[in-house]
């Protein structure tokens, strides 16, 4: 009697103990691979044009944070000052294996976009960035989280109009044919990253004071303008300029002031210098006025930054 009785608590006893043992495994087994996938964390250090460098040679900064078997957030950093500062963030989320969902976590990168994928032989990738069911990417990587460039990529604008079809080495812009986006041909081999930016040569002070001079020869009241644009313009290896256009305009009639002052601007620039060579370089003009104090705030580049000089 006492045999059968005390049995089943005995059996009782030993499978509670079991149970707790593997619910305690079970946790401690979950915890640790939160730890392993939290403290997963690669970094890639990008130079000038996009080349694959050290820490001590770096402009640029990529953190892959691993957060899970299917999350990853890839940060992007730029060195200004000695530090290191953010300008973005991407949250890779795996769909299957041969797809991830981009997702930009930036102030100026809000984006999602899905990104295919497939592995070759060598061990590059042939990849595809869709965003609202259009192609904006097509072209060949070395890696596709993050994405490093490798071969032939081709760029497009909304739409589906070309915008560039270029070459890259291990990362580096070698070449690029481009276009605008209504079709028409803009200016080949043009780069966006270098070693020595252009400069022109009578001075800041001079250009800014003509294209203001522009705007006032066509009768424009700045007290009447509110608001920011950005002309995009190449500084050919040469010294000259061309490819005028707007980026990020204010309306047709201060459009074509801003183009045409910037076509009429007298004087020589100095070239960009990439691996010790003049090559032509994509310059970004921002102009911002300001109606409420009747000004202009115009774009300066100096050791690569932007800073506003008011006028």
């Amino acid at each position: 009697m006492i045999f059968i009785k005390t049995k089943p608590k005995y059996y009782a006893m030993i499978t509670k103990s079991v149970f707790t043992v593997r619910i305690v495994a079970i946790l401690s087994f979950l915890l640790i691979a939160s730890s392993v996938f939290s403290q997963k964390e690669s970094h890639i250090y990008i130079g000038t044009n996009g080349k694959l460098t050290s820490l001590s040679n770096a402009i640029y900064m990529q953190t892959v944070n691993v957060k899970s078997a299917k999350v990853s957030v890839v940060e992007s950093y730029i060195l200004k000052d000695s530090k290191w500062d953010k300008i973005g963030s991407d949250r890779y989320k795996k769909l299957n294996d041969s797809t991830f969902q981009v997702k930009g976590m930036g102030e100026n990168s809000k984006r999602v976009n899905l990104r295919t994928f497939k592995k070759l032989p060598d061990g590059s990738f042939r990849f595809k960035d869709v965003a609202k069911e259009q192609v904006i990417m097509a072209g060949y990587a070395k890696s596709v989280k993050p994405l490093l460039l490798h071969g032939q990529v081709t760029e497009y604008y909304w739409g589906g109009k070309k915008k560039s079809v270029s070459q890259y080495n291990n990362n580096e812009l070698v070449s690029n044919e481009n276009w605008n986006e209504d079709g028409t041909k803009y200016i080949d081999n043009i780069f966006y990253s270098v070693d020595a930016f252009p400069f022109f040569n009578p001075g800041n002070t001079v250009l800014n004071e003509h294209i203001k001079k522009g705007f006032k020869d066509a009768g424009v009241d700045f007290s009447q303008i509110s608001g920011s644009m950005k002309i995009g313009f190449v500084v050919m290896e040469n010294g000259s300029i061309g490819g005028i256009k707007i980026i990020k305009g204010l309306g047709p009639v201060i459009n074509s002031i801003a183009v045409e002052s910037f076509s009429t601007l007298l004087g020589s620039w100095t070239p960009a210098k990439l691996n010790n060579q003049n090559v032509r370089y994509y310059q970004v003009f921002p102009i911002n006025f300001k109606s409420n104090d009747n000004r202009i705030d115009f774009a300066e580049m100096r050791g690569g930054t932007i800073h506003f000089q008011t006028y």
